[in-house]
């Protein structure tokens, strides 16, 4: 209830602001205004008086109990004003468009039902857990924590929660109102998804609005809006190619759980870029570009209005009688019109913006008409500058407080608002008012943007000129091929509207492709990716131009081409339509992460036994119950740090060493200089990728054990107490033995990996592992002592690129499939290289696995043609097959091959279409078996392995991490995962040897064993 409160005491007093300071278009617009002004205000109210009561036990009960005496004595301000009669009512512009208001409530009835459903299909809340969508699992990590850190933990002075000890680098204040409400009464999802909603369907209305004011159209404002669903690129083409009849394909879309991508390989635009996921992973994102649309729906109606004269103005004497306003210019002609008519533009020489010849406006504090302007001083002038802007300008200076409110809510947008508004400043009237806009703005933003950037970087890490945004060997033409399939058609129909369209609009589309100009040419942080939000500012503005595009085409009068016009319209809707509704069955068909929220033994722990700021050193989480608990990590996820532009390289360094270090010294040392207060110690520490041997043995001497995961319900968790005065006896601890390939970790000594993906057991039962990134083979003892390294990572015969898929023949030959050279070499016993086989004709394109048949021919994964290629052991071609496809003997990226010499069948991985399709030994289909554990997802690395002795097909299994096993018919009797502690962590490719089945984690760079039964 309190939370409830407090947001209608903000969105009033946002209420209350804006009707002094803008016109509307309509009261939708008057409503969005209201919430996003009250909530960016109050949110920054709210967190400056918890900053100044940071010294208290609870800082936003102080905070929150200050916003309701300001907000409470404000109302009665208002009130008072209203009773003398000095209040201000609402202003709307007139003339509003035409036709009835119905409709327009109608849409954001229906978006307000959409963003509910979004909003809690990806976070939601049910008998005490945290239910998190699996698209947005990565992104709720930082975000969750940071609103715990502020609801309750203690983040003043605020810190990044995955990343303490440095002032914080990332955009948080959105985050920081949805942990007060969670603060105030509502569970961390209904807080940050009321925030969300609201948001969202705020920032639709400002595109109506906006759409309206531009166009003086509600159905263009309406169209613009609702293409906010429909991003309109070429994704779904190549997806729909690729599906064998109608019917497969709606089957495919029902079930689809993953977004289209954008059909170039770049990192990041799998997960659906351009969709609503990006609204749904970075809630923040919509009520910043709302704060921005209501700033030019302001600048917009006071440029309809008289387009301001540039030059300045003397103040007319305090006891002149003013002249009324003239009346506003609107930009159409103004003949009567119906709903469904629009009026036609003015040309393009509309008075108001001929820059040659500004209007000048008699506004009340301008001379009557025909006095001359006496000559003053400069400083004169300053002053009557000073003054026209305090008295005209006030509009100006408030809209700038809002911009430069948006750094700590959304540095993104708050740099597309500044490249957009300097275009404004070029091309438009009024520049003295844009220049005051702009100094409030620097002062407002200047410190937030300081604050940003200062956290623990001290040289730059990246060059702020990047040409080509993520496009490899970038050129105009790759540049223009990209914004072409993402835009799709759209481009079309923003062609059409800017043939119609008046100067001022073509002015301001110019403004807004300065947004272009942000994405290709810099790169504003070290994720070069996160530019992408320049884009989506840039898509959601222009939808407006292309709903004006799609109204054109239907309205086209000329003889003979009505018709015409409305069924190209009509096809070019579907286009853009047609990849968004396919883009919004992910959403429906995700599942939910889950994590405990309420009720959890952990968190109750920790809230109860550690202090709301202390500093957790633990495995390197993405979400976890310390982080619900509120409380700060000194090391998380490395991807979130790393791309707000902390210094990981160092944290990694010290963070190896407080994990690794068997010196008590040291450790202490860096624990008292890094605020350290607990130390976490579980499996993904003990068995993790990154720390090698974990010196758990060294905290539990010196530390107090507080906390023991018994029940393995945290991945048996243990926690040590720092004690606040450092052991003075240290006694030396034993070294520790040498390292094995079981327990591996990322890097390039002997026993460590970096992303491996091949393995194999020779003869001798030694095994052999293609550590793939670091371009060479490891050879391993039986017990996984390290024996040797083969190849030298290079390009060309005899050196290693890429190797992945390995085997061994009866001969003791090494066949290593070498994704990174395109080829597959032939390798002597002692690593030796004997042969290169580039593939038949075309080549290879990314060979995966190799797999050696009965009669030692070699099967070859041709992944880059979704082909299988089969060679004699002199290197003759013998067989191709496969097409890519999803019928019978078509594959999607195959990933891995087994023979089974027993009956003459060779098994193929195709992991994409969930399948493993079986062939006889020349390639002829037999059958298909489903696997619905191989969820579909970027990385296709699922392998096979036959067992001649027990028959069986083993198969690795990503998404579950297990290994799976069929009979010979196809049927699964059986998972299996390594014994506890262990676990798999990425599983990939699979060997059979010494009475035992290894697995080796891709992600984990390591090797697992598992016992079998009866062996």
């Amino acid at each position: 209830m309190l939370a409830i409160i407090y947001l209608g005491l903000a969105i009033y007093l946002g209420d209350q602001l804006c009707r002094r300071f803008f016109r509307f278009v309509s009261f939708a617009h008057r409503c969005a205004a209201a919430v996003l002004v009250g909530l960016l205000l109050s949110s920054w109210f709210t967190y400056v008086a918890a900053w100044m009561f940071r010294r208290a036990s609870r800082p936003l009960l102080w905070a929150d109990l200050c916003f309701l005496a300001a907000a409470i004595g404000a109302i009665w301000l208002f009130k008072r004003r209203a009773r003398r009669g000095l209040a201000k009512p609402p202003e709307f512009i007139e003339p509003r468009p035409p036709g009835s208001a119905r409709w327009d409530w109608i849409t954001l009835g229906i978006y307000l039902v959409l963003a509910c459903w979004m909003m809690f299909a990806t976070l939601n809340y049910k008998d005490g857990n945290l239910l998190i969508g699996n698209n947005e699992w990565s992104d709720f990590g930082p975000n969750t924590a940071i609103m715990q850190s502020f609801a309750v933990g203690h983040n003043f002075p605020t810190h990044y929660p995955h990343f303490s000890g440095e002032t914080i680098r990332y955009h948080f204040l959105f985050y920081f109102q949805a942990g007060n409400l969670t603060f105030l009464g509502l569970n961390l999802a209904w807080s940050l998804n009321l925030l969300s909603i609201l948001s969202l369907v705020c920032m639709l209305a400002l595109v109506m609005a906006l759409g309206q004011l531009l166009f003086n159209s509600r159905a263009i404002g309406r169209i613009g809006s609702a293409l906010f669903f429909f991003h309109g690129t070429l994704s779904f083409v190549p997806f729909l190619q690729s599906q064998t009849s109608v019917a497969g394909a709606l089957r495919t879309i029902f079930h689809l759980k993953e977004f289209l991508p954008s059909g170039y390989p770049y990192r990041g635009e799998l997960w659906g870029i351009w969709t609503q996921v990006v609204f749904l992973n970075q809630r923040h994102l919509a009520s910043a570009i709302g704060i921005f649309l209501l700033v030019l729906l302001f600048l917009i109606d006071r440029y309809r209005q008289n387009g301001m004269p540039d030059q300045i103005k003397s103040v007319p004497p305090a006891d002149e009688e003013p002249l009324p306003s003239p009346a506003p210019i609107a930009f159409y002609d103004s003949s009567p019109s119906t709903a469904d008519r629009e009026p036609e533009p003015l040309p393009q020489e509309s008075p108001p913006f001929a820059e040659s010849e500004p209007i000048v406006t008699q506004t009340p504090d301008a001379p009557p008409a025909g006095e001359v302007k006496p000559n003053v001083t400069f400083a004169a002038r300053v002053i009557n500058v000073a003054k026209d802007i305090g008295t005209s300008g006030r509009s100006f200076l408030f809209s700038g407080l809002l911009l430069g409110a948006l750094p700590f809510w959304n540095a993104m947008v708050f740099t597309s608002a500044f490249a957009v508004l300097l275009c404004f400043f070029i091309l438009f009237p009024c520049r003295k008012y844009m220049v005051a806009l702009a100094i409030t703005t620097a002062v407002a933003a200047l410190p937030q943007i300081l604050i940003l950037r200062s956290g623990g970087v001290k040289t730059p890490t990246h060059s702020l000129l990047h040409w080509g945004y993520v496009i490899d060997q970038p050129t105009i033409a790759k540049v223009l091929n990209y914004l072409g399939f993402n835009f799709g058609v759209k481009w079309l129909l923003i062609l059409v509207a800017l043939i119609f369209v008046s100067w001022f609009h073509r002015r301001l589309f110019i403004a807004l492709c300065s947004l272009f100009l942000l994405t290709f040419c810099f790169r504003l942080s070290i994720e070069t990716l996160a530019s992408h939000k320049f884009l989506n500012v840039w898509l959601i503005i222009g939808n407006l131009f292309v709903a004006y595009g799609l109204w054109r085409l239907w309205h086209i009068r000329l003889r003979g081409l009505a018709i015409a016009g409305r069924l190209v319209a009509i096809v070019l809707a579907l286009a853009i339509v047609a990849g968004g509704i396919i883009d919004l069955f992910p959403i429906h068909n995700g599942y939910y992460m889950q994590i405990k929220y309420e009720r959890d033994p952990l968190v109750e722990w920790v809230r109860t036994h550690t202090k709301p700021h202390d500093v957790f050193l633990s495995d390197r989480f993405v979400n976890h119950q310390i982080l619900m608990a509120g409380r700060r990590l000194f090391y998380g996820w490395p991807s979130f740090p790393w791309s707000s532009g902390y210094d990981t390289t160092k944290r990694d360094q010290v963070y190896r060493q407080l994990f690794e270090s068997r010196d008590p010294r040291l450790v202490f040392q860096l624990l008292k200089q890094n605020r350290i207060a607990y130390v976490a110690v579980d499996n993904g520490v003990r068995r993790g990728e990154f720390i090698k041997r974990a010196n758990e043995d060294l905290y539990s001497r010196y530390c107090q054990k507080v906390f023991e995961d018994k029940a393995n319900k945290y991945n048996s968790l243990t926690i040590y107490k720092v004690p606040d005065a450092v052991p003075v006896n240290f006694a030396p601890l034993p070294e520790a033995p040498p390292f094995t390939m079981f327990e591996g970790g990322k890097g390039k000594g002997r026993g460590q990996f970096d992303f491996p993906r091949g393995l194999t057991a020779d003869n001798s039962g030694n095994i052999l592992v293609s550590d793939t990134d670091n371009g060479r083979i490891q050879k391993f003892s039986r017990t996984g002592v390290f024996l040797a390294a083969i190849g030298e990572s290079g390009a060309g015969a005899g050196a290693l690129k890429a190797p992945d898929g390995i085997a061994v023949d009866k001969d003791g030959f090494i066949y290593v499939a070498d994704a990174g050279n395109q080829s597959v070499q032939k390798l002597a016993p002692n690593g030796a290289v004997v042969t290169q086989w580039k593939g038949p004709d075309r080549g290879f394109y990314g060979p995966r696995d190799v797999a050696i048949g009965p009669d030692n021919s070699i099967y070859v994964v041709d992944q880059g043609h979704a082909r299988i290629v089969r060679f004699a052991s002199s290197g003759e071609v013998l067989h191709v097959w496969g097409s890519p496809g999803k019928g019978d003997g078509q594959f999607n990226e195959p990933s891995s091959i087994a023979v089974d010499g027993i009956n003459n069948r060779v098994y193929v991985a195709d992991p994409r279409n969930q399948r493993i399709q079986v062939f006889d030994l020349e390639g002829k289909f037999v059958t298909k078996w489903q696997v619905t554990e191989w969820q579909p997802n970027s990385w296709a690395f699922q392998r096979l392995l036959f067992d001649p002795k027990g028959g069986h097909l083993y198969a690795s299994s990503l998404a579950t991490d297990e290994v799976l096993v069929f009979d010979s018919s196809g049927t699964k009797i059986r998972s299996l995962k390594p014994k506890p502690p262990d676990k798999l962590g990425g599983a990939s490719a699979l060997a059979l040897a010494n009475g035992k089945l290894y697995v080796l984690n891709s992600f984990g760079n390591r090797v697992s064993q598992i016992d079998l039964p009866g062996q």
